[in-house]
């Protein structure tokens, strides 16, 4: 099986999407596909409720967009990285395989 690029864009809130949002990005890590994930707009509210455990530890790189995180009074954790709304759009394009959800 080709190796493929996901980025999986995360933009609704733990409540609206519960944990099984993230189902489809883990069969793809168990597949060894390259693995990222972004939370932006309501996304972001992940931070507070907490990431699944699994999916930290499954997950290649997970960002937040930040002016998200800054229009709710946010802060990111340690070890996730920051991605300005601008590359959001770069990164999406780059991805061979997009997931919104």
């Amino acid at each position: 099986m080709p190796h493929k690029s996901f980025l999986f864009l995360q933009t609704r809130a733990p409540l609206d999407a519960g944990p099984e949002a993230f189902d489809l990005a883990l069969t793809a890590a168990a597949f060894d596909h390259d693995v990222r994930l972004v939370l932006a707009d309501e996304g972001v509210h992940w931070l507070r409720s907490g990431l699944p455990e699994l999916v930290e530890e499954a997950i290649d790189q997970i960002a937040v967009e930040q002016e998200s995180l800054a229009e709710r009074g946010m802060a990111a954790p340690s070890g996730i990285d920051l991605v300005a709304r601008e590359e959001l759009a770069g990164l999406l394009a780059a991805a061979e395989i997009v997931v919104t959800g």
